[in-house]
C-alpha cells in the first residue's frame, strides 16, 4: 500500500534516539535496576494533590463533556494572567489557545505559520521532535549551530546571516533542551526586529521558563513589536509536575489563534474539561511546585558537576536552566548512540544520546536530572567505571 510522503519526514533518526530510552523502561517495568535519566520527567514525584482533587472534583460533577475547542474560557484567561507575569507582554484570552501539551502545540503552530518551500531556522543541537514537528508542514529546516566552547549560546547575527526569502519562522527554545542554555532579552531584541521587518514569526518554546530563578527569566513576547510577531508556547508539564496530563498552550496574535482554533476544530474537538479545571488550580497555586523543581534539578547538578566534571575522556557542560546536563563523549572510542545503548545494556543507566538533535548534537550526551539523589550518585558511578572501561581499552 501507498503512503504520504508525510510518513518519511515523520521518522528517521529523530525518533530512533529513542530506542535506548523505551529499551530501559521496559526492563525497569520487568523489574531490572535500571536508573533512568534519559526524560524530562521527576522519576518520584507526582502531580500536587491539590490539582489532582480538582481533577476529580471535576468528573464527580460531570464535567467530561465537549469543551470549546480553543480550552475553556477561564483557563485561557489564567494562562494569560501568568503569561503576562513571566513576560509583560499585555495579552487576554483572545491571544491564547490550549493544546494537549507544549509539543501538540508546537506542531500546531508549525501547521498554521508553514507551509512547502517555506524554511523555518532551528538552533541546533534542537529537540529531537522538532525537525518532525516543523517538517511535517511540509517546509525545510535551516539550522543555526551553537558551539560548546561558547556555552551553546546564540549569536543574533547568526540567526540573521541564514535569513532568506523564504524564511518564514525562527523556532526558540530558552532554556534550551538539550544543553540548558539562557537567552537574554540583548539576544532576543535584533530578532524581533528583523522579524519584525522581514513578516517572520518568532517562536519560542518556554516550557523551562518557570524553573527558572525570576532574575534569569527572558522572553521575547517583552520587547517592542513582539506582538505581531512572537507565538510563546509553554506548558505545565515541567513546572507542575503535570506531563501526563497533556496541558499546554499558545499565546500569540489573534488572529494566529483564530487559525489555531479552526484546526483544533478539525483536531483534537477540545480538551477534556476536568483536566483544564485542574490545570485551573494549578495556574491558581502559585510557583511554589516551580520552585521545589528548580531546587531539585539545581541539587542534582551539582551532584553531577561533582562526579562527572573531572573524568577523563568526557567534556562536562552545564547551564543554569533546563532539566538537563550535556557531556561531550567525542574522545571516546564509541559514538554517541553506541555510549547510550552500552551504558544500558552493561551498566544500566539510560541517557539520551544527541544524535537525532543535529549534526552538532553527534557525540554528545544528554543526561536528565529527573532521578533521586541517591539514584544520580549511583548514576555517575556507574557512568565513570563504563568510561572507564573505554578508556582503558582504547589504551
Amino acid at each position: 500500500m501507498k503512503y504520504s510522503s508525510l510518513t518519511d519526514r515523520i521518522s528517521g533518526e529523530s525518533v530512533d534516539a529513542w530506542d535506548v530510552h523505551y529499551d530501559g523502561l521496559a526492563r525497569l517495568d520487568a523489574g531490572e535496576d535500571i536508573i533512568v535519566l534519559s526524560v524530562g520527567q521527576e522519576t518520584h514525584e507526582t502531580t500536587p494533590a491539590e490539582i489532582v482533587e480538582s481533577a476529580i472534583t471535576s468528573l464527580r460533577a460531570g464535567r467530561h463533556h465537549y469543551t470549546p475547542v480553543e480550552g475553556l474560557h477561564e483557563l485561557r484567561m489564567a494562562i494569560t494572567k501568568r503569561h503576562q507575569e513571566l513576560t509583560g507582554q499585555v495579552v487576554d484570552e483572545k491571544n491564547c489557545a490550549v493544546f494537549a501539551g507544549a509539543q501538540n502545540a508546537l506542531f500546531a503552530a508549525a501547521q498554521i505559520a508553514l507551509e512547502t518551500g517555506d524554511e523555518v531556522i532551528l538552533i541546533e543541537p534542537y529537540y529531537t521532535t522538532y525537525p518532525a514537528t516543523v517538517t511535517a508542514s511540509g517546509a525545510t529546516i535551516v539550522a543555526v549551530p551553537v558551539k560548546a566552547e561558547n556555552k551553546f549560546q546564540i549569536d543574533p547575527n547568526d540567526i540573521i546571516a541564514a535569513i532568506t526569502p523564504n524564511t518564514r519562522a525562527i523556532v526558540l527554545n530558552s532554556p534550551n533542551n538539550p544543553t540548558g542554555a539562557v537567552y537574554t532579552m540583548e539576544q532576543f531584541r535584533p530578532l524581533v526586529d528583523i522579524c519584525v521587518q522581514k513578516e517572520i514569526w518568532l517562536i519560542n518554546d518556554e516550557v523551562y521558563q518557570e524553573i527558572l530563578v525570576a532574575d534569569d527569566r527572558a522572553s521575547p513576547a517583552g520587547l517592542p513589536g513582539a506582538d505581531k510577531v512572537c507565538v510563546t508556547i509553554s506548558s505545565l508539564s515541567k513546572s507542575h509536575r503535570m506531563t501526563g496530563w497533556r496541558i499546554g498552550w499558545i499565546v500569540a496574535p489573534a488572529e494566529f489563534v483564530g487559525h489555531l482554533r479552526n484546526l483544533s476544530m478539525c483536531m483534537a474537538y477540545g480538551l477534556p474539561e476536568f483536566t483544564m479545571d485542574a490545570a485551573i488550580t494549578a495556574l491558581q497555586l502559585g510557583t511554589d511546585t516551580a520552585d521545589m523543581v528548580r531546587t531539585n534539578m539545581d541539587r542534582r547538578r551539582k551532584i553531577l558537576e561533582k562526579t562527572l566534571q573531572d573524568v577523563p575522556g568526557l567534556d562536562f557542560y552545564s547551564s543554569v536552566g533546563g532539566m538537563y546536563v550535556v557531556l561531550d563523549v567525542r574522545k571516546l572510542p564509541v559514538s554517541s548512540y553506541d555510549f547510550s545503548r552500552q551504558l544500558l545494556d552493561n551498566y544500566d543507566v539510560t541517557v539520551l544520546a544527541c544524535d537525532g538533535f543535529g549534526e552538532t548534537g553527534r557525540g554528545l550526551i544528554r543526561i536528565s536530572l529527573c532521578a533521586e539523589d541517591e539514584n544520580m550518585e549511583i548514576a555517575c558511578d556507574r557512568i565513570r567505571k563504563y568510561v572507564s572501561s573505554l578508556t582503558k581499552s582504547d589504551v
